[in-house]
């Protein structure tokens, strides 16, 4: 076998396989995860997550290109203090959405005709051929998604106390009057 024909086959079971991945959603920070000392005041997001959600194919599998739609996410949001605690609130977003590979990629369709011209000029034969290519572009169709939020959860931590969201954990170092000093890891 050639050196380009197994190139070609390796590319061809690499996106055979990479076909047969399941629809997943990944949940990712947005704010930054830097072990310093933070500090927020009443209404600041101290956390925040979104959420990606693979494109569906055909087949009902992972998009072969990695593409992905928004799923959502989560907020944490300090509220204030009380009683020596810091109140926060977290805040869930789902988005649910009928995206798929067919409905978010364009198409190109080309157009090719050909032209045969014969004839006489004077007493000589002529003949020519004239082809064209043209390309009609269709746009994607799109999709539609709606959002569905769940019931804010408020919750307090004291000073040292920490709490898990989304794999992340949020840990208060001090708590004062009108702000809180905490450290996302």
């Amino acid at each position: 076998m050639t050196t380009k024909l197994l190139t070609n086959l390796a590319l061809l079971s690499a996106l055979a396989l990479e076909a047969c991945n399941s629809v997943e959603t990944k949940t990712l920070p947005v704010t930054p995860i830097t072990r310093s000392v933070r500090t927020a005041g009443p209404g600041d997001v101290v956390m925040s997550f979104q959420s990606r959600r693979s494109l569906p194919n055909a087949f009902g599998k992972a998009d072969v290109f990695g593409r992905t739609t928004n799923a959502g996410g989560t907020t944490v949001r300090y509220v204030g203090s009380r009683g020596g605690n810091a109140v926060f609130e977290r805040t869930d977003v789902t988005l649910a959405s009928d995206a798929t590979t067919m409905s978010e990629t364009p198409v190109v369709v080309p157009t090719t005709t050909h032209t045969n011209i014969n004839g006489t000029v004077g007493t000589v034969p002529v003949s020519g051929t004239a082809t064209l290519t043209s390309y009609k572009f269709i746009p994607a169709r799109g999709s539609s998604r709606y959002a569905t939020q769940s019931r804010p959860i408020q919750f307090s931590l004291g000073k040292g106390q920490s709490v898990k969201v989304s794999g992340r954990t949020l840990r208060v170092i001090g708590v004062g009057a009108s702000s809180v000093d905490y450290r996302v890891e």
